[in-house]
């Protein structure tokens, strides 16, 4: 651009005194192997610059055109001044005996790329990019290169939400740079926090490896955040939690999330602690000190979300903790799916507007909830019934019947909601450094955390009484043994055994309120007498003369005397068992009612019976229930 051009993005004031900048292309910063830019940290931004501050002396760079330059700082071309920013220095069309003159086009405030990336099988290809917000704060950016696809407009709008500005008249220049832009350094690309190949990948850094980085199409918001600090923590925080098993509990769950891959070798999936209680009696006071292990008070959220939400967040929480808070705010009907998914650890299956499958989410996360109803009650309410293995995926553990509400011991505070305000106060203040040092640890610990982790669940009292039982005691023992080495890492400040006590008091908890009649089988026997309470008298009739009554929706039949001591058998067809315990397969459903001596007669290698029906031999289930009591 020629000295006389009248192009506003120059400014030509009558400047004093001020700092003088630095310039750098990409040829120079590509030989800073580790991607660090020796950047100037003073005025960067005409916006933010009075004309009067910006100096007179200025560096003038030796500039190669055409090509891109990125200038951290003020410069001087041909004596005039030109704000920071990523430029196009080019020659302008010779028009007859004119010689070319200079151009000099702004694009943006200063960008570099430092790094390219990809993951371990040479995909997912992005640019690691450095630049500035209005702040003078210099962010990085792992951007997959996808992104330019088409008008490139994902990209600039993630980058206009970080603070970069972009001259809308050469938009198009900033993908051009980008694609031209070949910087030396490589790094892996991890498309999700949590473990990768022995380090821990955080939106922000890398605990572990040092060219791992964190790569995602959006920006997304940093919840690993941190304030005050780990000593303040430990004893404003969690030495509080001290002859509170069930805050030791929560806590624990809190540090237990990194050891789903490192301890329990799970891929995806996890473990879900629901706190069950009434109102107003410290279950959101768990949920926050918990929380402040990883991030600030906003770490906890609420149930109040779609499904497609609930996998987006679990998986950008990878390894680490989801909390929810208040499960009634979830919809009855959706709740049942979205507790077999955080459990299974992978999101529903999509397709792309191709048609092809689109990579579905996938996580290992520990999920710590709480509410007044469990999640039997809150189905209920949406017409659904919570099958035994969604409870076993959400385990109930009553939280408000302690001496304050949720609390064993107030520590010297005049009653429980003193004791709750103080520690809302202090999560606020102190929170993010517990769950940094506990994955910094488990980094440099090279023993065999899980054959530890297997020694903790051959304890007697996580000793189950059946499958579904022995799967919530390794849960809970997952969360004991976490508690425990987060104790031995110095994190917590509580006494050795304090976290694994208040494991097993979980457990048995959990079990105690579970009940005998919790499993499946007793669900279906449950629903088969009380589908004969409601519907025995209309919609069943006497077998003997089953052709002189006409029955509406007929379940099946009868017979016996409901006066004797064995009382009715109720001869069912397939449909109306189906319809008793629904949800259930019917195979599983006989196999219930065998199991508790409530097939009277069948014939002989079957479950059912033929019986002459109005002069049809017709198959029915021969019935009798018995009082659950005895079971």
């Amino acid at each position: 651009m020629a000295k006389n051009d009248p192009n506003p993005l120059i400014c030509k004031p009558k400047g004093t005194e001020g700092t003088r900048g630095t310039t750098l292309d990409l040829q120079e910063h590509e030989r800073f192997p580790k991607g660090i830019l020796p950047m100037n940290q003073g005025n960067l931004l005409q916006a933010d610059v009075p004309q009067h501050s910006v100096p007179e002396q200025l560096p003038e760079p030796t500039i190669r055109r055409p090509g891109f330059r990125t200038h951290d700082d003020w410069f001087r071309l041909d004596g005039d001044k030109y704000q920071p920013g990523l430029y196009w220095h080019s020659w302008t069309n010779p028009k007859g005996d004119n010689p070319p003159e200079p151009i000099n086009e702004w694009i943006s405030t200063p960008i570099h790329t430092i790094a390219i990336t990809a993951n371990e099988r040479s995909e997912s290809f992005g640019l690691i990019l450095k630049f500035v917000n209005p702040n003078g704060k210099w962010r990085e950016w792992a951007a997959p290169m996808h992104l330019l696809k088409g008008s490139a407009e994902e990209l600039r709008g993630e980058l206009l939400n970080m603070g970069v500005r972009i001259n809308p008249g050469k938009r198009s220049m900033l993908g051009q740079w980008m694609m031209e832009s070949y910087p030396k350094t490589r790094f892996i690309a991890a498309l999700r926090t949590g473990w990768h190949d022995g380090s821990f990948v955080f939106p922000q850094q890398t605990i572990g490896a040092e060219n791992i980085r964190f790569q995602t199409e959006h920006a997304a918001h940093n919840d690993f955040v941190r304030a005050g600090s780990l000593e303040k923590w430990q004893k404003n925080v969690s030495l509080p939690c001290t002859n509170n098993p069930l805050l030791i509990l929560a806590v624990s769950a809190a540090f237990a999330g990194p050891l789903l891959k490192r301890a329990k070798l799970q891929e995806t999936g996890g473990a879900a602690i629901h706190l069950v209680g009434d109102s107003s009696q410290g279950k959101t006071t768990a949920l926050q000190v918990a929380g402040s292990v990883w991030g600030e008070p906003q770490f906890v959220r609420t149930w109040r979300a779609t499904s497609n939400g609930l996998e987006a967040t679990a998986a950008a929480l990878n390894d680490t903790l989801l909390i929810l808070d208040e499960i009634s705010q979830c919809n009855p009907k959706e709740i049942g799916t979205v507790v077999y998914a955080l459990a299974n650890g992978t999101g529903k299956q999509r397709a792309a507007r191709t048609g092809y499958a689109r990579q579905s989410f996938s996580w290992r996360v520990i999920t710590l909830s709480s509410g007044e109803r469990t999640l039997s009650t809150h189905m209920a309410e949406g017409g659904k019934q919570a099958k035994a293995g969604q409870k076993a995926r959400l385990l109930d553990v009553p939280a408000t019947s302690q001496t304050h509400g949720l609390f064993d011991d107030i520590h010297g505070h005049a009653d429980g909601r003193s004791f709750a305000d103080t520690l809302k106060q202090e999560t606020g203040l102190h929170y993010g450094h517990a769950g940094i040092a506990l994955v910094r640890a488990l980094v440099e610990d090279k023993r065999d955390l899980p054959g530890l982790y297997a020694k903790c669940c051959t304890l007697p009292g996580f000793k189950g009484r059946d499958g579904l039982e022995d799967r919530a005691a390794n849960s809970f023992a997952l969360l004991g043994f976490a508690g425990e080495l987060a104790t031995e890492y110095g994190i917590t400040g509580w006494s050795e055994g304090d976290s694994m006590q208040a494991a097993l008091k979980g457990f048995d908890s959990w079990r105690t309120f579970r009940g005998q009649g919790q499993t499946e089988t007793m669900q279906i026997l449950s629903a088969v007498q009380e589908f004969i309470l409601r519907h025995g008298d209309h919609r069943f009739s006497s077998i003997a003369d089953a052709d002189q009554h006409s029955v509406r929706d007929r379940a099946g039949y009868w017979k016996g005397n409901a006066d004797n001591d064995e009382g009715r058998v109720y001869l069912f067809n397939s449909p109306a068992l189906r319809e008793a315990a629904i949800g259930f397969d019917i195979r599983r459903i006989l196999t219930a009612l065998d199991s508790a001596s409530w097939i009277v007669e069948s014939d002989i290698g079957k479950r059912s019976k033929k019986f002459k029906v109005a002069g049809s031999s017709v198959s029915l289930y021969a019935i009798r229930p018995v009082s659950l009591d005895v079971l």
